[in-house]
């Protein structure tokens, strides 16, 4: 059930969106590191949520500031922990 309510989510999801809420957290992203997340959002959620995404924050942290590979990598940690009983 909460599979269908999150990736209807992630369907409607925007860069913007994505953008807005790193700003909040206190992630300034460049263009291509905002699209690069994005695209792993709207793509690989399943793996970010579900599987091993270890693949994938290897290939983020060749690709992200170091500042912000270590706050993504421990904001997704925090969520990750925060909302397990859900996933």
């Amino acid at each position: 059930m909460f599979q269908k309510i999150i990736e209807k989510n992630i369907n409607k999801l925007e860069v913007n969106d994505v953008d807005k809420f790193a700003r909040e957290e206190n992630i300034i992203l460049n263009k291509l590191e905002l699209d690069i997340i994005f695209y792993y959002i709207k793509n690989e959620w399943k793996t970010l949520i579900y599987g091993d995404s270890n693949n994938i924050f290897r290939d983020l942290k060749t690709k992200l500031s170091n500042d912000n590979y270590n706050k993504i990598t421990k904001l997704f940690a925090f969520y990750k922990e925060k909302y397990k009983n859900y996933l």
